[in-house]
């Protein structure tokens, strides 16, 4: 344990021999502090904010503060501010004549008003700072302020005096009020004078002022919410520590502001130790950002619920993916060998019928491989190349059930399809196909919501169903994404390795060695005979008279195009592009955000995938750099002949740098790089990607609906 966390342990410990923690989960409401929050946050919203920034205007002022008007009248709301304002006027009183500091201030504070549950301390802790000083800060700001903001400051002066009067019982007319609100503001701008650094040193109590009240919204919104969340209790005691680091921060800050407000007249209005303040305001702006970690991950956790409620298995016996499987497939159609009612299994590549379930996957995380005979053989190969892997590298504890749903009668096409798709698998089945039950398929169908292409569904080992269709993570991460959870997704992508181009060039080994061989590899393609072979000739010159080694990879359907080139299988092509939309969908789905246009990764992939459209592309990565230079066929050939590489170092990553800022600048400039673009994603479900912007104009790009066959038989 680190000095630091050894630190925080032990300030913890003194924060919760003090406060009353543990009640946040039963008493979420703040009664009569809830009201007199809505007036102290008012109070203090309006000093913070910056004199040089734009303030919010009369009616937005106005409207915040007459939302307390009703609440604070009623009388049992001033009993109780009085009591707690005589409360806390004789503590600070002590607190400040004693001369404690500030850490041992806040310990006192808290133990002192440790018989108030957390909530309230927050709130009468903050209440007492912004009557004591923040109507007096605000009338500082009043007498120097611009006479566009003046009018303003008054304005919201006014209605904090009057609001505090009547929560004091001492409620005047407006005539009193004027006329004393002018006699206190004209008093106050004979005795204050500019300060010699023109209230510069205030900015750092102002920035502590709106960071108190930032954690202070962010935990009161993250109570209630979670009050209504079943999460877990990691989270819960999480929860507990920040608020715990809250609390103890923002009385810390009101202390210190405190202390500095109180040596304001006699220092000339200038704050003589701001390094208080600023170290105050950076603990609670670590601890917001934390908060606001917390809040996603909350989100995140609710969102990870909801699959398992949408996509829970009706009539499951109990918590264990054993009782998952009986509820789909106990049931057959046909009848069993020798009477047994007991669901069986039997191996894709064994014929293996006396595997008893029970004894083979109980216990284990099943990834349900869903799909009708026509899947493809790119795509078994693959999904047995990824089990392969993790069950010999890494020994992961999952196993695969293919659920074959068949759609029309059996005949004996379907049984030769059937029995060449069994020798290709290394996995468990569930029996036969016959054996599924229209119920079970039609919930498949509808829920899990299979139509044709393959999904993969993952079941834990309790039973639920943690996501609906993993296919795409598998094909990006390969058996790296276990265990298959979106925690596990958003973890890769935040990951070092989430870098675009390794991903993009990583998914053929010969390509790695090339670039370890300090080679450039150039991709390029795209159904123009003519072009290919062109750019093939030309930049292969360019390249050859810089004294570049390079490679270049074909990645189409005329293989044969250019000896010269490296070309790849139709398998291995294949998979590029399906890797690609894979990265797309899971970008989406990953951050819940959709195409807001804001993520760079989603933006270079739209681009990538377009090409797969174009009618010439190609994109470039140098051993030194770390990203990829990528256009339109006739862009990406311009840049290559007009971009004078021999008098570059062409081996720095600043040279990948400028050479995307010339192939930018060209697309810019020309026609071509205007040309429409579309985006294909082989997929079923319409709602994996809801709406995509444009990767040239920015637009939201039309949705269509596409049908297609190659007339193929692949088993």
């Amino acid at each position: 344990m680190s000095d630091a966390e050894a630190e925080l342990r032990l300030l913890l410990r003194d924060i919760r021999r003090r406060v009353d923690i543990d009640s946040i989960w039963w008493s979420i409401f703040w009664r009569h502090t809830d009201r007199i929050y809505l007036f102290a946050s008012y109070i203090l919203k309006n000093v913070g904010w910056k004199m040089t920034s734009p303030s919010a205007s009369a009616d937005q002022r106005h409207a915040e503060s007459t939302d307390a008007d009703p609440m604070i009248s009623k009388p049992a709301i001033r009993e109780y501010f009085l009591q707690v304002d005589r409360y806390l006027r004789k503590i600070m009183e002590r607190v400040i004549s004693t001369g404690m500091d500030e850490h041992t201030s806040t310990l006192f504070l808290l133990e002192t008003l440790g018989r108030h549950s957390w909530k309230d301390i927050l709130v009468l802790i903050l209440t007492s700072f912004a009557i004591g000083h923040g109507a007096w800060l605000l009338a500082l700001k009043s007498i120097f302020a611009d006479s566009s903001e003046q009018e303003n400051i008054n304005m919201v002066l006014k209605r904090v005096v009057r609001l505090a009067s009547t929560l004091r019982g001492k409620a005047k007319t407006n005539v009193g009020w004027e006329t004393g609100f002018c006699i206190y503001i004209s008093l106050l701008s004979s005795m204050v004078r500019m300060p010699s650094d023109g209230w510069k040193s205030m900015e750092s109590l102002y920035n502590l002022i709106r960071t108190m009240l930032d954690v202070t919204e962010v935990v009161r919104f993250l109570v209630i919410d979670l009050s209504r969340k079943n999460i877990l209790r990691s989270l819960r005691d999480e929860f507990d520590d920040l608020l715990c680091l809250s609390l103890y921060w923002i009385v810390h800050g009101v202390v210190a502001c405190s202390s500095q407000c109180n040596a304001l007249p006699k220092n000339g209005y200038v704050i003589q130790d701001s390094q208080k303040l600023i170290y105050v305001y950076e603990k609670l702006t670590s601890v917001h950002r934390r908060l606001q970690e917390f809040k996603k991950k909350a989100e995140q956790f609710e969102d990870d619920n909801k699959i398992k409620e949408a996509y829970r298995i009706p009539r499951r016996g109990g918590e264990d993916s054993y009782y998952a499987l009986i509820a789909l497939f106990g049931q057959p159609q046909l009848d069993r060998s020798e009477g047994s009612d007991e669901l069986k299994l039997c191996r894709c590549d064994r014929n293996d019928m006396d595997l008893s379930i029970s004894s083979t996957l109980k216990g284990k995380m099943l990834l349900m491989l869903i799909s009708g005979l026509d899947i493809s053989s790119n795509e078994v190969f693959f999904l047995r190349d990824t089990y392969i892997e993790s069950k010999t590298s890494v020994q992961q504890d999952y196993e695969v059930v293919w659920v074959p749903i068949l759609s029309g009668q059996w005949t004996t096409s379907s049984e030769e399809k059937y029995t060449k798709l069994l020798r290709r698998m290394s996995w468990h089945m569930v029996e036969h196909p016959n054996f599924i039950s229209e119920e079970t398929k039609s919930f498949i169908k509808q829920v899990w919501k299979f139509k044709r292409r393959p999904i993969v569904v993952v079941i834990d080992k309790d039973g639920d169903v943690v996501y609906p269709n993993v296919i795409h993570m598998m094909y990006i991460w390969g058996s790296t994404a276990f265990p298959f959870t979106p925690q596990r997704e958003r973890t890769l992508w935040n990951s070092a390795e989430a870098r675009l181009y390794s991903l993009v060039f990583d998914f053929d080994p010969n390509l790695s060695r090339m670039l370890e061989d300090g080679k450039w590899v150039i991709l390029y393609g795209g159904n123009n005979v003519e072009w290919s072979r062109k750019f093939t000739t030309q930049v292969r010159k360019v390249l050859s008279d810089a004294c570049i080694l390079a490679e270049m990879i074909y990645i189409g359907e005329n293989i044969e195009l250019d000896p010269h080139s490296y070309s790849l299988d139709l398998r291995r092509v294949c998979y590029f592009w399906t890797r690609l939309e894979s990265i797309l969908i899971s970008r989406y789905q990953s951050f819940s955000a959709g195409d807001s246009g804001t993520d760079p990764i989603l933006g270079e992939v739209k681009k990538l995938l377009s090409y797969k459209s174009a009618e010439t592309w190609a994109c470039l990565r140098t051993p030194s750099s770390d990203s990829m230079v990528h256009g339109l066929g006739d862009i990406m050939l311009q840049g290559f002949m007009k971009f004078e590489m021999r008098e570059r170092d062409v081996q720095t990553k600043e040279f990948a740098k400028e050479f995307q800022n010339h192939i930018e600048q060209l697309t810019r400039r020309s026609s071509s790089g205007q040309v429409c673009r579309r985006i294909v994603l082989h997929t079923n479900n319409r709602d994996a990607v809801e709406s995509l912007k444009c990767p040239s104009c920015d637009h939201s790009m039309e949705k269509k609906i596409s049908y297609g066959c190659c007339h193929i038989d692949e088993i």
